[in-house]
């Protein structure tokens, strides 16, 4: 399977920088084999970016940042998977700075992943722990895990065994997100496995092996590889590099050679 790479632009570029940067990356990708990317604009952008590829491209989909659970109705300021359907194919749900500054809680969380199914949307889920869950002795912050084993498995609540391969999850650690501080390749493989695990507990190792994790949080060319290379590492979010076209086509060039 191809690894899947998510540029997530969020408040960073204007119209006109959308539009050249849209079109530098057509340049880039259209031809490039062997991953699937998936481009997050800003919401107004996201016609316009769409514009720039008039003509389906398979490994090639737009999301959005965000969305709201409801159809419609009486939500100023709101988008809903339905009013985007055509438009998007991925939608980011949960993202720490979501959680952080709206204050969305699983419970919502979890609505909008039910939004995005019911449209055929797949769901990017973030998830990710305030400060560390393992430390090189081998102890764990039980604390913190089961903050994040919550924070995933309340956002699947309901969630049937056969749905599962349709979720994506982004392992985000909060505190190594915007600081040029990744969490180490290792580790991110550790807390995923551990996630994994935990999926298993409720949907059997069938259903926690079709479940694709992304890895994101300051994530850049440097390092990109380093996280690829992990079969149980299924792509990567990637937050301020992906606004930069050649940082984020090299990023996306490393991920072709691991399909």
């Amino acid at each position: 399977m191809n690894k899947l790479i998510v540029g997530n632009w969020k408040m960073f570029p204007t119209l006109a920088d959308s539009q050249v940067l849209a079109a530098s990356l057509k340049r880039g990708l259209d031809d490039l084999k062997g991953v699937d990317v998936v481009l997050a604009p800003p919401l107004p952008w996201l016609v316009n970016v769409k514009e720039i590829w008039p003509h389906k491209v398979s490994h090639i989909s737009l999301a959005a940042q965000n969305i709201w659970p409801e159809d419609q109705g009486a939500f100023t300021g709101e988008v809903s998977a339905y009013l985007l359907k055509d438009i998007i194919r991925y939608a980011i749900v949960g993202h720490s700075e979501r959680r952080r500054y709206n204050q969305e809680d699983n419970d919502l969380i979890g609505q909008k992943i039910q939004a995005c199914l019911k449209w055929r949307i797949t769901p990017i889920v973030c998830v990710g722990e305030k400060k560390r869950v393992l430390f090189a002795d081998g102890t764990v912050d039980s604390t913190q895990w089961r903050l994040l084993e919550e924070e995933l498995m309340e956002a699947l609540e309901g969630i049937s065994k056969d749905v599962l391969e349709k979720i994506v999850v982004a392992y985000e650690p909060v505190w190594a997100v915007g600081n040029n501080n990744p969490a180490k390749p290792e580790y991110a493989v550790k807390l995923i496995e551990r996630l994994r695990v935990r999926v298993a507990e409720k949907y059997g190792q069938t259903g926690a092996q079709a479940l694709r994790f992304l890895y994101g949080g300051s994530v850049d060319v440097a390092e990109a590889t380093d996280y690829l290379r992990y079969p149980d590492i299924a792509g990567l979010l990637v937050g301020t590099a992906s606004v930069k076209a050649k940082n984020f086509l090299d990023i996306c060039r490393q991920a072709s050679h691991f399909h």
